[in-house]
């Protein structure tokens, strides 16, 4: 079963080995004495501030010093960690990536076939307050994708793991009779990205568009649809 140890192996080492720092804090007294501090710690405050800085006003209007205000640091300290606004949204989504792989491996426990790529699947969806700062982090980070090869490449990579993972269930709901349908493994994967990307997406744009119970409707329903042989339904 994937969960966080298998997707996050080498994602966060980007940001090793960095020096010992004194005064990154916007509150700290100047000639503090060294000390050494949590870098990963302090990385995620940084992320978590972004998160909420997107889930108040989206990613392209703020700038590093909100960031840095918002995380609690004085702007200068920031570039120990990110170089740029693009370092920090790929960091931030690729926690989002993290986060909803752990969640999935959580739920999923000793479940397989079907069942499992339908707790995964419920993971990506906007069905509460996390889930859906979640969805804007990834909207703000597919925006800019288009205009930038690293970028795409970390996106590329996280939907290559989610697609190993939900072929893997898929062949066992095949061995086990679960999936009867004449839809193609590669066909079924496309479809799922579909739903689920379109309803992370449309809830932020359509106020109107539908209440979460909705969305676990139209999850199951297409789903139900993969397991019936063409002509059925």
């Amino acid at each position: 079963m994937y969960g966080l140890a298998d997707v996050g192996e080498g994602a966060r080492a980007r940001y090793e080995s960095l020096p010992l720092e004194t005064n990154d804090r916007a509150d700290e007294e100047p000639y503090a004495v060294p000390k050494r501090v949590d870098h990963e710690q302090r990385r995620r405050e940084i992320v978590q501030a972004a998160w909420r800085l997107i889930a108040r006003g989206g990613f392209e209007a703020m700038t590093m010093r909100e960031i840095a205000a918002e995380a609690g640091y004085a702007n200068g300290a920031l570039k120990h960690y990110f170089s740029s606004k693009d370092d920090l949204l790929a960091a931030a989504f690729q926690q989002s990536f993290f986060r909803v792989n752990e969640r999935a491996a959580h739920s999923i426990g000793e479940r397989t076939g079907l069942a499992a790529i339908r707790a995964l699947c419920l993971e990506m969806l906007p069905l509460d307050e996390e889930r859906q700062v979640e969805a804007r982090v990834a909207i703000a980070f597919w925006d800019r994708v288009v205009a930038s090869k690293a970028l795409m490449k970390i996106h590329a990579d996280s939907m290559a793991i989610w697609r190993k993972w939900i072929e893997d269930e898929l062949e066992t709901a095949r061995r086990s009779g679960e999936l009867v349908g004449d839809l193609s493994h590669e066909q079924i994967i496309d479809a799922l990205f579909f739903v689920t990307t379109g309803m992370r997406v449309l809830p932020i744009l359509e106020k109107g568009f539908g209440p979460p119970e909705s969305y676990v409707a139209m999850l199951d329903a297409m789903l139900a649809r993969v397991v019936a042989p063409l002509g059925e339904g």
